[in-house]
Order: C-alpha cells, then sequence, then structure tokens
C-alpha cells in the first residue's frame, strides 16, 4: 500500500497562483524587513532601534529593480537603488536623481526552481478563509459595513465588499520553517553563537496576485548575556503577478558618479560615501 501523498508548502503555492502567470510572463516582488531593537541594559538610555527593508521586482526571472533602506534611531538613515540601464544595471543614492553604472548582473529568480524547493517543505496543517480586500494578512479587523440609503429600492442595505481574497494560515514544524528561510540563505540556529528562532507564521493570499507572507523574531543570547537584549524580527513578502505592460522610466547615467563592481561596492557607499555623489536622506522612523 503506497504511503498517502505529503502536503508541502510548493503544493499550495501552484494551487494558489492556478493560472495566474502560467506562461511564465510574470513578475515577481519579494520585500524583505528587518527590525532590531538592542536594549539599554541598566540606566536611562532608550533602546537602539535598527530597520532595514529590501524591495526586490523582477521582470521574467530577471531583476527590474531594487531598493534597500536602512534607518536607525536617533540617527540619519540611507537607502540606495538599483535599476535597468539598457541590457546592464545602474545605481542611484539620491532617490533616483543620478545613476551611475554598475558592473555585474544581480542574480535571476526562477519561479520554477522556487516553488520546487517550496515542494521539499512539509506542512502540517492549512486553514482556509476568505478575508475582504482592505483586510489581508496582518492587517487589522475591517470595519462594519457601511449602511447607504437606497434610492431605487426605498430600504436600507449594508454595502458588501467589492472584493474578496482567498487566504490560507499555514501550519509547519520547526524544521520546515527553517528550510524555508535557507531558501533565501537566512542562516539561523546552525552556528553556536547565530540568533534563536522564537516564534514564526506562514501565511498565503491570493486575489489579483499570489503572495506568500513569513515572519520570525529571534533572540540573541550572546548579547543578552551581556546585558543588551536584543529583539529581532524579520518579514519576507513574495509576490506574483501576471507581467503587465507598464515600462520602467529610463535611467540616464551621470559621468561623475564612479562605476562598481557589484551591489557589495553600492553597500560601501551607502555606509561612507560615494565621491562626488548626494546621499539620500530618509527620515528617521517614528517610535
Amino acid at each position: 500500500m503506497s504511503p498517502a501523498p505529503r502536503l508541502t508548502l510548493g503544493a499550495l503555492f501552484r494551487q494558489m497562483r492556478a493560472g495566474l502567470g502560467d506562461a511564465g510572463r510574470v513578475r515577481v516582488t519579494v520585500e524583505f524587513q528587518q527590525r532590531t531593537i538592542v536594549g539599554a541594559g541598566e540606566g536611562p538610555a532608550e533602546p537602539a532601534r535598527l530597520v532595514l527593508e529590501t524591495l526586490l521586482e523582477y521582470e521574467d526571472r530577471v531583476l527590474d529593480r531594487a531598493q534597500v533602506a536602512l534607518r536607525g534611531s536617533g540617527g540619519r538613515s540611507r537607502r540606495f537603488m538599483v535599476a535597468r540601464h539598457g541590457d546592464a544595471y545602474a545605481y542611484s543614492l539620491d532617490g533616483g536623481e543620478r545613476w551611475g553604472r554598475v558592473a555585474a548582473h544581480p542574480r535571476m529568480f526562477s519561479l520554477e526552481e522556487f516553488e520546487r524547493e517550496l515542494g521539499e517543505i512539509p506542512v502540517e496543517d492549512a486553514t482556509y478563509d476568505v478575508l475582504n480586500a482592505v483586510q489581508g494578512a496582518g492587517a487589522p479587523p475591517p470595519s462594519p459595513p457601511s449602511v447607504q440609503s437606497e434610492p431605487s429600492g426605498g430600504g436600507i442595505r449594508a454595502t458588501l465588499p467589492e472584493r474578496f481574497v482567498d487566504a490560507l494560515d499555514v501550519s509547519l514544524d520547526r524544521d520546515a520553517f527553517l528550510r524555508l528561510l535557507h531558501i533565501f540563505a537566512a542562516d539561523i540556529d546552525d552556528e553556536r553563537d547565530a540568533p534563536l528562532l522564537n516564534a514564526f507564521s506562514v501565511s498565503m493570499e491570493a486575489a489579483d496576485d499570489v503572495a506568500l507572507h513569513y515572519w520570525w523574531s529571534l533572540s540573541d543570547t550572546a548579547l543578552a548575556a551581556a546585558d543588551a537584549p536584543v529583539k529581532v524580527r524579520c518579514g519576507v513578502s513574495i509576490r506574483v503577478a501576471a507581467l503587465g505592460g507598464a515600462q520602467p522610466a529610463a535611467v540616464r547615467l551621470d559621468a561623475a558618479l564612479p562605476d562598481v563592481a557589484d551591489l557589495d561596492g553600492v553597500w560601501g557607499f551607502l555606509h561612507h560615501g560615494a565621491p562626488d555623489a548626494a546621499t539620500e536622506v530618509v527620515e528617521p522612523e517614528a517610535g
């Protein structure tokens, strides 16, 4: 007697996106956010906060644009952008006003390979729900339906939501979630001094696009032992939509900006500044 088929994250993801971009022309958006709070220990000092946000958009496997923002409490915050420029790429440190050349080509995103890796992740359980479009995953509960007059019918009725979202709350065990993190090389618990995984959650949504959301929280025992408690919360959203016809704005290179070999070079400019390059300042996050 053959064993019962195993439910996997890949099977759920393929089912949610059935018919969406099956011809291969899709736009994939990957968003990552990490919030780190380092306690001040004893004393009146405020905890230090650091927020890292990354946005990647792919068209037909090829990176179309990217943005990385780094914000800290009480200090200047910075971000850089990367966009396609013909057959190559360009970077900007000032929100897109001036662009320099990036020699390297970022790696491609294969939706088929991504789904294959999701297919190796077993699912314990999945709960289906239908949300209205303004609720979404992680959003506050929707307000009660509004009430309005009906001039033709002469009555009063509640306005129904115009769009609905299919939603799945997915249960994974710890090992399965760690495998999910390793898809994007998030090394958690692999080393003795690595931050420890405290909690995690996985969900999916499908409407005009299909999205996989997952978040996790960490604690750093090494710093906690030094009376500097650390709280880290990370989240990833991966959205797949049919490829539209909109064209990105043209990028014009500024000869005054230096070329960089790869994105590590852009990171260096983000931290230390580039010659003759004004760095965009993003307002610190409130709270």
